[in-house]
């Protein structure tokens, strides 16, 4: 415990601010960039950055908790994730942020259901080839699944959609679904931590 206590400590005090240091640099310098293809480069190394600190972030979180339970539910949210997308030929990217540790089984079993339905629609319906899963845990619990697709076809039955509503509603929580003109769809689904 010690040991992970003193890793964690060194990610935060160390790691992740000179990841920052070298994120302002490379943002100082995309606002001199003139070329459009080396702010592309910048932007994009810029927003990888920002992916990398989330997953040390998270990283720390999980050094600090140490717990079974929260490493069981993470890799519970994994597995359904490559269960439900398997060859589909998606092309899928998946965050996690925050303490997963104070998930409890109840909020956990709602998050399994959701993030299940959620990708099963985008594996079905939406004939979309990039999908991303956005699963983060501060004030609330919000998992959110985008993908390019096409949107929810009109004739698609909405049991699964109304049972997320249900879910939501049973928990206090929020639940939405948008369309991006010109294709792709957003669906929400959020909760308050117990």
């Amino acid at each position: 415990l010690s040991d992970r206590d003193r890793i964690a400590r060194d990610l935060h005090d160390h790691v992740i601010q000179r990841l920052f240091a070298v994120g302002l640099s490379m943002q100082s310098t995309l606002q001199r960039a003139k070329a459009p293809i080396v702010k592309e480069r910048l932007e994009q190394s810029i927003d990888d950055l920002h992916d990398i600190v989330r997953d040390i972030r998270t990283a720390i979180f999980d050094l600090h908790g140490g717990s079974g339970g929260m490493t069981q539910f993470r890799r519970r949210l994994h597995e359904i994730v490559a269960e439900t997308t398997a060859d589909s030929g998606l092309r899928t990217t998946v965050h996690m942020s925050g303490p997963l540790s104070v998930i409890d089984a109840a909020l956990a079993e709602h998050a399994e259901a959701v993030l299940r339905e959620a990708l099963s629609n985008a594996v079905r319906h939406a004939r979309a080839d990039t999908v991303t899963v956005s699963i983060s845990v501060y004030d609330d619990l919000t998992i959110e699944v985008a993908d390019n697709g096409t949107g929810i076809p009109k004739n698609v039955s909405r049991s699964g959609l109304d049972n997320l509503a249900v879910r939501a509603r049973e928990v206090n929580g929020h639940f939405t679904i948008d369309t991006t003109p010109g294709g792709g769809t957003t669906l929400r689904w959020s909760a308050p931590l117990p």
